[in-house]
């Protein structure tokens, strides 16, 4: 699962749902947007079989000769895509092993770059929704303003009707644009960005803002200044293999520019401008794994202060125009970004900057426009993600319309897939789970008794939201839906779910902190930690096979929804989660002793997972570190809990592999492994598993086999 971000993706959204996901930061679309040939029912039931033939088989052919067990080769991504018949042992390749049956007959569409079990529950929920949407589609019926049904067909017939799409073009866009177009100085550039973030939260270059928790005092909002949008990223801008992808992102630039209205010469001129000035952004962008972390990221400035950061701005102005003027403090994430931005503020850029707002803006927009602007962004993710052929329009349309009104679809969905009694045996499991890491802390020499009463309290106060929220959040409500026959548009609409995330946004500035909000829908499939408010959520869509089986034993279970609550109560003592106290607050609460031995015990965490790659690439340990603590300490948890029961652990084991089975494009492997915070999920597994003595323990792993890892060599700050 994905520890949330703190802030790192926090910056106005288009829409009003969180993305939701199992892989990835700033936006997964993609992986929660698969689909397979086969139902999930034969594929869960072909994996869990599979297991249990493999190992019979395995078992079978061992006693035919010890010499045959070492003659192996291992099932690898082969660099001409060609497969060959390959016999895999547990002991060498336990992930292989568990799921070669599972991933045997799962056959990536042309559509997709990813396929694994949360892009398939995924599929699953939203092919709920899709029935609901045909039959609102259908009845003929009007409803009343503003109830569900009546934001869901209005919504729908703005999404699908392409004639008003491409009648509608960029027209409620384009005063706007036009405010940045005819900016004739940087005066009159910054305040139209200022009045864009202000009114619908674009962000471009300078202007963006978030709302949320104070780390320093979590029961407070602050207003948190954001960074420039460095389009394609940091990591693809700077990676050594990705330029490939850097190039076909700017033709895509090249010809959104085109769509523009922009002429050839032009948009090539304005690319290579805006080129220039990304690469300028992205060399003083602190990397992913810096924004984690509160030290770096937690800079604390006056009105003053930043007009002195900000030397080419005039600060009062724009606070003013953003409506966030008059506050004691603002939060700058990223320091020397800021300071490369205002640099850059000078008019001799004015130009290349204008032209870099644009995109930013028509990109942004994209998929909600006519249906060029559409196509392009379309493809241009296809292409990033290996996507060989687009999904059709009706599936594309519904998905929209789905993102566009989430806590709508998400009343729908709780009252029709919702289990009360599932709630109340995975509630059980967290105080099971809870109390066992609380027995793990105890245990741990490093840390001082004062040290561990304070961890300890930080999990008996810890928050635990699970299914739905008890009251509606605000926002969707105030989504209000203008259809077609009363002037509104797919855009005009996009718009207003803009300015609701702003207009909500706001509302909170001044007010103390509701911590019984939830800002995830319930029918997405994920789970999370959240360390400004010490809690761990999980969606009503995540209680469900295969990670949760009223019918599964103890420790299926375990090894299921268990290792993802006890994974995302690990987030409590990563990197960065521990340094949030128990009320949320970045708080250092740990000696300079402990510090100086978690650091230690965490570079040995990056050397184990940087020895791994995955299609000739290294995991970066850096990068996948919050993750791996929480993976291994997960696996710790449940490994306790369970004890010496060998037939308990072969199966949390066997549950946990299995739920983490997945088959990826060799280009969203790619991005994966350059943006994505957790390791790849064969690493996940293998990785984890070998750094685990109680897998010794029940399974015959000798120095030979390839899942051997010496004890002394073994990771993990929670053992």
């Amino acid at each position: 699962m994905k520890k949330r971000a703190l802030a790192l993706f926090m910056a106005v959204m288009l829409t009003l749902q969180m993305t939701g996901c199992s892989t990835g930061t700033k936006e997964q679309d993609t992986t929660a947007e698969n689909k397979t040939q086969s139902s999930i029912k034969d594929l869960f039931n072909s994996g869990k079989n599979g297991k249990e033939d493999a190992k019979k088989e395995q078992a079978d052919k061992e006693k035919e000769t010890e010499d045959d067990k070492n003659d192996i080769v291992i099932k690898e991504n082969e660099a001409d895509g060609e497969e060959e018949d390959k016999e895999v042992r547990y002991q060498d390749d336990y992930y292989e092993f568990v799921n070669q049956n599972l991933l045997s007959k799962i056959e990536l569409a042309p559509t997709d770059a990813h396929w694994d079990w949360f892009g398939e529950l995924n599929a699953v929920v939203s092919s709920e929704m899709e029935e609901i949407i045909d039959e609102l589609a259908s009845d003929g019926k009007t409803y009343e303003k503003g109830t569900s049904e009546q934001k869901i067909k209005d919504m729908y017939e703005c999404v699908t009707n392409m004639e008003n799409r491409n009648e509608t073009g960029l027209g409620p866009l384009k005063p706007h644009m036009d405010s940045i177009r005819d900016a004739a100085t940087i005066e009159e550039y910054v305040d139209a960005l200022a009045h864009l973030s202000g009114e619908f939260g674009f962000s471009s270059i300078v202007g963006g803002y978030n709302i949320m928790q104070d780390k320093a005092d979590s029961s407070e909002y602050a207003v948190y200044m954001m960074y420039a949008d460095t389009l394609i990223g940091k990591e693809y801008i700077e990676g050594e293999n990705t330029q490939e992808y850097v190039d076909m992102y700017l033709d895509y630039i090249n010809d959104m520019l085109m769509e523009f209205g922009m002429t050839a010469n032009e948009a090539a001129q304005s690319t290579d401008s805006i080129e220039e000035l990304l690469r300028k952004i992205c060399a003083s962008t602190l990397t992913t794994e810096q924004m984690y972390d509160p030290a770096i990221t937690y800079n604390v400035y006056t009105q003053q202060d930043l007009q002195k950061l900000y030397t080419n701005v005039d600060v009062p102005r724009m606070l003013k125009t953003l409506k966030i003027d008059g506050q004691d403090k603002y939060i700058v994430m990223d320091v020397e970004q800021a300071k490369t931005i205002n640099s850059l503020l000078v008019e001799e850029n004015l130009q290349a900057l204008k032209d870099y707002s644009t995109f930013v803006m028509l990109n942004d927009t994209a998929k909600y426009a006519n249906a060029t602007y559409a196509k392009l962004s379309d493809d241009m993710k296809n292409a990033l993600y290996g996507i060989t052929e687009s999904w059709g329009d009706e599936k594309t349309w519904k998905n929209l319309t789905q993102d566009m009104l989430p806590w709508d679809f998400g009343m729908i969905y709780v009252k029709e897939h919702f289990s009360p009694e599932d709630k109340e045996a995975v509630e059980r499991m967290i105080g099971q789970i809870l109390a066992e890491y609380e027995r793990i802390i105890s245990r741990q020499e490093w840390m001082s008794d004062a040290t561990k009463k304070k961890a300890i309290r930080k999990l008996e106060t810890m928050q635990v939201k699970i299914g739905y929220p008890d009251q509606w959040p605000a926002a969707r409500d105030m989504m209000q839906v203008t259809p077609i026959s009363e002037g509104g548009s797919l855009l005009s609409n996009l718009l207003v779910s803009m300015q609701v995330a702003i207009d909500d946004s706001l509302n909170k500035l001044g007010t103390k902190v509701d911590r019984s909000e939830w800002d995830v829908t319930p029918q997405t499939i994920n789970a999370m930690y959240d360390p400004l408010n010490n809690e761990i959520i999980f969606p009503a869509a995540i209680l469900q096979a295969p990670f949760y089986d009223s019918d599964n034993s103890d420790g299926a279970n375990l090894g299921g929804i268990g290792f993802v609550i006890a994974h995302e109560v690990s987030h409590a003592f990563d990197s960065s989660g521990a340094l949030y106290d128990e009320y949320g607050n970045y708080n250092v609460w740990w000696t300079d002793e402990e510090m100086a031995e978690y650091k230690k015990m965490s570079q040995s965490i990056i050397d184990y997972y940087s020895g791994y790659e995955m299609m000739g690439t290294k995991v970066n340990g850096d990068l996948t570190l919050m993750e791996n603590i929480a993976d291994l300490g997960a696996m710790t948890c449940i490994t306790s809990i369970i004890g010496d029961d060998a037939k308990a652990l072969d199966e949390a084991f066997g549950q946990m592999t299995y739920n983490w089975a997945s088959e990826d494009t060799a280009s969203f492997m790619m991005y994966l492994l350059n943006t994505d915070t957790h390791s790849p999920n064969k690493v996940r597994v293998n990785a984890v598993l070998s750094s685990c003595d109680a897998f010794y323990k029940i399974y015959d792993i000798k120095e030979t086999d390839g899942m051997y890892v010496a004890p002394e060599d073994r990771v993990g700050i929670w053992k």
